[in-house]
């Protein structure tokens, strides 16, 4: 688990504070990457941080280590390659955009290699359908909220 501060050093604001500029104070927050002590009636009450304090799969480093263990796996017939096999098909859906693409284009390319070099290329070829539709659901998400925040204008007919 990481190292987080103390709450001993953080900045103090009170309920009301909070409550009067949440927007500001949220997007502080996240901007400095600080977390606040919330007081009520002066008494530290609640802590008030970026999620990515708690969240072990907030950083950048992450796909980058999913796809180095893909390129293992791909290559190794081991319990540590049946163990990255296991982990994608069961936590395929928390992979970013960026990650499913390098995936999938990993494994075009070793599944079209003259010599198949994959064992079970069926297992790689299901891995690949999977990040092939996560990839799709993630690149449709985005139209689907403009679409219902920005629903199209009626045009009256002349």
């Amino acid at each position: 688990m990481a190292n987080l501060p103390s709450t001993e050093t953080m900045e103090r604001i009170s309920r009301q504070e909070l409550a009067d500029n949440l927007d500001a104070v949220l997007d502080r927050v996240l901007r400095e990457n600080i977390g606040l002590v919330i007081t009520n009636e002066g008494k530290d009450d609640l802590v008030l941080c970026p999620s990515s304090w708690l969240d072990p799969f907030h950083t950048e480093d992450f796909g980058s280590v999913i796809n180095c263990a893909l390129r293992y796996a791909m290559h190794a017939e081991d319990k540590e390659s049946e163990a990255v096999i296991r982990y994608l098909r069961h936590r395929c859906g928390i992979l970013d955009e960026k990650t499913l693409s390098v995936a999938v284009a990993d494994l075009d390319k070793e599944l079209k290699q003259p010599s198949l070099s994959l064992k079970n290329p069926q297992v790689w070829q299901e891995l690949q359908g999977m990040f092939r539709q996560q990839l799709a659901a993630l690149r449709e998400a985005p139209l689907e909220n403009a679409e219902q925040q920005d629903p199209p204008a009626k045009h009256d007919e002349p």
